[in-house]
């Protein structure tokens, strides 16, 4: 597999390292400023180019129309996106995968056919939801293609779930229940199965379904501004 990495910054050197290790990959890191490429030209060898990710005649120079995938992972957003889209629709590459710096770029990268991205800001603010003892509602994976997110729901104490049969409730017509946790008792559910408070819901949902779904399981108590808008 032939992976082209553009931005040798920290993100893009940690990741060529560990992409290097695997016998199977061709990793070819890319740097626009040449006083670090030819640092790390000295430490890497041939791995490391001095290039600019968003040029067409640089990308067919180093044979970016056979790459695997592309992942462009500088300090700039306009630098990724344009990579991205080089290498999609002037190259036919399958696969990228964007860095975004700015939170509130994450939809636009989406909307300009970049369906992979990566925000250290999200991760992030996904780790502290998962680590509230309260938090009802923690998104685990999205599935950008097709729209649809993997998420962990906790009922909480007198929400509109708790002790309610899953047949009854008001589910988004695109939400797909998987597995209930309950204690240390996991099972795939049925219609007839009872939500009690403090059950383990892992789910499959629309993204646009994420305010419903986080409505049904928190507790009246619980504020109902969201992580995301800390995003936007």
């Amino acid at each position: 597999m032939y992976i082209i990495i553009i931005g040798a910054g920290n993100v893009g050197y940690g990741l060529a390292l560990e992409l290097y290790s695997h016998a199977d990959y061709e990793i070819l890191l890319v740097e626009n400023d040449r006083g670090r490429a030819e640092m790390l030209r000295d430490e890497l060898g041939e791995l490391c180019v001095h290039g600019d990710g968003t040029e067409v005649t640089f990308l067919e120079s180093i044979g970016v129309s056979r790459a695997d995938v592309v992942i462009a992972v500088t300090g700039d957003d306009s630098h990724n996106l344009i990579a991205c889209q080089v290498a999609q629709h002037s190259f036919g590459v399958s696969r990228t995968i964007a860095r975004v710096n700015n939170p509130r770029n994450e939809r636009l990268f989406q909307t300009l056919g970049i369906e992979s991205t990566v925000s250290a800001a999200s991760a992030v603010l996904a780790q502290i939801e998962a680590d509230l003892p309260a938090q009802s509602f923690i998104p685990l994976l999205r599935l950008r293609a097709s729209g649809l997110e993997v998420v962990d729901l906790h009922v909480q104490p007198r929400s509109r779930a708790a002790d309610v049969a899953l047949r009854d409730l008001d589910l988004p017509d695109d939400a797909v229940i998987s597995l209930v946790v309950s204690g240390d008792q996991s099972r795939v559910p049925d219609g007839d199965t009872v939500l009690q408070a403090g059950d383990e819901i892992i789910a499959v949902i629309g993204q646009e379904s994420e305010p419903a779904m986080r409505e049904l399981v928190r507790s009246p108590d619980e504020p109902q501004r969201e992580i995301d808008e800390v995003l936007q």
